[in-house]
C-alpha cells in the first residue's frame, strides 16, 4: 500500500509506529505534527495550520495506524498548531488549561486580524525588489494563503483533557507521555515523548533550520525548558519547523536563544541603542535559516522585555549538546 500524500505534508517514518508529518514549505499546514499508534487509537501532535491540512493529517494517521485519532496534542495556542482542530471532531484534545483559555480568546481574534493584514504582507513579499530570500518568500506565501483559505467562522476546538505536569495516553501497544515545564517559547508549552522508543515531540520550543519566533515567550526560561528535555529518554525528535533532529539541535537553539540574550544585554538601553541593535546583521551561523525575518523580531523583543524589567536574559554559553 502506498503511503498517505497530502500537497500540505510528507510523512516521515520515525520509528515503529510512529511517524511525522513535515510541513511542506508551498502548504497549508506550516507545523509539523506527529503521529504515534498506541494500538488502539493514534495520537496526533499537533493539528496544522488551517482545516485542509487537519482534514489530510487526520486522514493520514489513520490510514497509517489502521485506528481512529483518539487523542490530539495542542503543544501551544499560536494558529499554526491548533486552527487544524476543527478536522477532528470527536477526538479528546490534550494540552494545559493555559493553552485552552488562550484559545479561548487570543487565537480567535488572532485569526481575524490576520486575514486583515494578510493580502498587504502577501503583496509586500511579492512585490518587485522584495528581498526574501527564495525559500523564505515560498513559505510566507503558503502561511498567508492558507489563512486566506480558512473559511470565515472558523471555531477552534478548545483542549478538553488537561495536562497538569504530565499526563499518560496508554494503549496496548505503547504509551505516551504528555508534559508540560510551563511557557518558553509561548505562556504554555507542552511536549510529549514515546519512552520505549525514545522519539519526543516538541512543537515550537524546537526549529530546525528555522528561526523561532521569540515575541510570544520568554527567552531565559525557554532554555531551561530545553534542559529539562534533555533529561528526559528523547533521542530522535520532530521539532515545530524544520526535519529531524536529536539533542544537537536542542544545543544549537539554546545557543541562539543565548546569542539573543547576549546582544540584547550588550546594547545600551536609550532610544539610539535600540536603533544600533535594530541594524544587527544576522549571525552568520543563523545565516541560512528559513524565516530570517525573525531574527530581528526576536532580538528587538527580548531586549524591550529586558529593559521593562518583565523577563530575565539568557546569556550564558553552551556547545551543542548529544550522544
Amino acid at each position: 500500500m502506498s503511503g498517505p500524500t497530502s500537497p500540505h505534508f510528507r510523512i516521515v517514518p520515525v520509528a515503529d509506529g510512529v511517524w511525522g508529518a513535515v510541513a511542506t514549505d508551498e502548504g497549508f499546514g506550516l507545523c509539523n505534527s506527529g503521529i504515534v499508534d498506541l494500538g488502539d487509537v493514534t495520537v496526533v501532535f499537533d493539528s496544522m495550520l488551517t482545516p485542509q491540512a487537519g482534514a489530510d493529517l487526520r486522514a493520514a494517521a489513520e490510514r497509517l495506524t489502521g485506528h481512529p485519532v483518539g487523542y490530539l496534542v495542542n503543544s501551544h495556542w499560536h494558529g499554526d498548531h491548533v486552527r487544524g482542530n476543527i478536522s477532528f471532531p470527536s477526538v479528546r484534545i490534550v494540552s494545559t488549561r493555559t493553552v485552552r483559555e488562550l484559545i479561548e480568546t487570543r487565537a480567535v481574534t488572532a485569526l481575524e486580524s490576520e486575514r486583515e493584514s494578510v493580502p498587504s504582507e502577501l503583496a509586500a513579499i511579492r512585490a518587485p525588489g522584495a528581498t526574501l530570500p527564495t525559500r523564505d518568500r515560498t513559505v510566507f506565501e503558503g502561511w498567508f494563503e492558507g489563512i486566506l483559505a480558512t473559511p470565515k467562522g472558523t471555531v477552534i476546538p478548545a483542549p478538553d483533557l488537561l495536562v497538569e505536569g504530565e499526563l499518560v495516553l496508554r494503549g496496548p501497544r505503547r504509551e505516551v507521555r504528555v508534559v508540560t515545564f510551563g511557557g518558553g517559547h509561548s505562556p504554555s508549552d507542552v511536549l510529549a515523548y514515546v519512552p520505549d522508543l525514545r522519539v519526543g515531540f516538541l512543537g515550537d520550543l524546537l526549529a530546525i533550520g528555522f528561526h523561532p519566533s521569540v515575541t510570544d515567550g520568554i527567552a531565559a526560561a525557554w532554555v531551561r525548558i530545553l534542559d529539562s528535555v534533555r533529561g528526559l529518554p528523547i533521542e530522535r525528535i520532530l521539532p515545530g519547523h524544520g526535519p529531524l533532529g536529536g539533542l544537537r539541535e536542542v544545543g544549537e537553539m539554546q545557543e541562539y536563544l543565548r546569542t539573543l540574550g547576549r546582544l540584547a544585554a550588550a546594547a545600551p538601553r536609550t532610544p539610539e541603542g535600540r536603533r544600533a541593535l535594530a541594524a544587527t546583521e544576522v549571525p552568520e551561523r543563523f545565516g541560512s535559516w528559513t524565516f530570517r525575518p525573525f531574527f530581528l523580531e526576536n532580538l528587538l523583543s527580548v531586549y524591550d522585555k529586558l529593559g521593562a524589567g518583565t523577563a530575565p536574559v539568557a546569556t550564558g554559553s553552551s556547545a551543542p549538546g548529544g550522544p
